[in-house]
């Protein structure tokens, strides 16, 4: 990117208590293309900031009241991301190299020269986003390898055209597909497929918070704000400005942060957690959810108009038993993940892929990974066979024998178990309840029969 097209992204805050200088500098710096703020007194600096987003402080050093270095320290015990640079008069040198020790960037001599100026901005610009960039791939809970979509199959070909599609825009993207299916990975793919991709993505599992810790995490909060926020803390939105949120498991966000993220989705701004003041945020969102969002809307369990309002771009993945071509590359793509040096040497029995490919798969891609690691644990021999898998594999039987029928074959009992229970299906059109009332079962023992069987569940 072009110093001209970054300078367009980079945030600076001047704090500087001459009146004159201070506006010289942020009406050339606002000319040069930057986005720029200012404060007159290190209070006044410190105060913006904790409840903005800024990626380069200018900090002068000699100030009344709060001079530079104790401004320093305590910004730096608020937010280490931000970079700062100092400035300096004449004798005060050594003032600078104890501001470098206490997180400084750089410092410049007064008088400042503009160009010189400019450089070291877009330096300390270029650290500051690389520091984003790490904390972002710091809080990825998978190793970047494994963010690959493997699949052969029209419905995720189909899938991946409309990611294609949407990915450019910043519009909300809803994602709905069973646990295990690969929310994560189409997220991601909408990102790469967007004009975001160089930006932070960042990832929050709603399911994971509670009405207690939810603001926090994703709002962030000042110093204070509640019994043990010693420090003021960024939070999520924060984190993700310029690029991509991508919020599993929408559907258990407590009501009343549902609330909240309503009116940063219209506004595009929020407040931490004990502020006072509206943040800004550019972020593009992309939610997912395995329950139906309208039927919980329709059970009051999430706000309709919210619903709605993510709604717009809907992608629904569908489960692995409706994309079988998708079982084999995914098979051997774990093989080669799980064993370091490739899965040249693996091979998967005839009889173990029929399996692989018969079982209905609950627990979708996650837990064919599952099973493929595991089997590669227990496997004495570079091969996955039959019986390293935790199911059991169908079996070529003889087709039912026609009723009254003479000289009839002697069958094993699972066979004519199966096509007792298959009967009974045709006969009450798959409902699975009413065969389960017949065969005396229930619901949960004719669920694990129809998978034993390969029959559709």
């Amino acid at each position: 990117m072009s110093a001209i097209g970054t300078r367009k992204e980079t945030k600076i805050l001047i704090v500087e208590d001459e009146h004159p200088l201070r506006e010289l500098l942020e009406t050339e710096l606002q000319r040069s293309g930057y986005k720029v703020d200012s404060a007159a007194n290190g209070e006044e600096g410190f105060e913006k900031y904790r409840q903005e987003i800024f990626n380069v402080v200018l900090l002068d050093v000699r100030m009344p009241g709060m001079d530079g270095v104790e401004t320093l320290k305590l910004m730096r015990s608020e937010s280490t991301v931000p970079e700062v640079i100092v400035f300096t008069g004449h004798g005060t040198i050594e003032t600078a190299v104890e501001c470098i020790r206490n997180g400084a960037y750089d410092y410049l001599t007064k008088p400042v020269k503009l160009d010189e100026l400019e450089m070291v901005i877009d330096k300390a610009y270029e650290k500051n986003r690389l520091r984003i960039e790490n904390i972002s791939l710091k809080m990825e809970i998978s190793k970047l390898d494994e963010h690959r979509i493997v699949g052969k199959s029209q419905a995720i070909v189909k899938v991946l055209e409309t990611v294609k599609r949407w990915g450019p825009t910043d519009e909300n993207v809803l994602i709905w597909g069973e646990s295990g299916t690969g929310k994560e990975l189409i997220a991601r793919a909408v990102h790469d497929a967007s004009r975001r991709v160089s930006k932070p993505f960042i990832t929050v599992n709603c399911g994971r918070l509670n009405a207690n810790t939810a603001e926090s995490e994703l709002f962030g909060h000042m110093q204070g704000a509640f019994t043990g926020a010693t420090k003021g803390r960024a939070g999520l939105f924060e984190l993700a400005d310029t690029g991509t949120l991508f919020m599993d498991e929408v559907s258990e966000m407590p009501l009343d942060v549902q609330v909240k993220l309503l009116r940063i989705l219209e506004t595009g701004t929020f407040r931490r957690l004990g502020g006072n003041h509206d943040i800004s945020v550019n972020v593009r969102y992309v939610f997912a959810s395995n329950k139906k969002l309208d039927e919980c809307a329709a059970r009051g369990e999430f706000r309709e108009d919210l619903y709605h309002r993510i709604n717009l771009l809907p992608v629904n993945l569908p489960p692995l038993r409706e994309r079988t071509d998708d079982i084999v590359p995914l098979a051997y793509y774990f093989l080669k993940s799980v064993n370091e040096g490739g899965c040249a040497n693996w091979e998967i029995s005839e009889e173990a892929m029929a399996a692989l490919c018969a079982y209905s798969w609950p627990g979708n891609v996650r837990e064919l990974r599952n099973t493929i690691r595991r089997a590669s644990i227990l496997a004495t021999e570079p091969v996955i066979s039959s019986d390293l898998l935790p199911f059991s594999p169908p079996r070529i039987a003889p087709p039912p024998i026609p009723k009254g029928a003479a000289d009839a074959p002697q069958l094993p009992l699972w066979v004519v178990e199966r096509d007792h229970i298959q009967r009974v299906l045709e006969k009450f059109d798959g409902n699975k309840s009413k065969a389960a009332k017949i065969l005396e079962i229930d619901r949960k023992t004719l669920y694990t029969k129809l998978e034993r069987y390969g029959l559709p569940t």
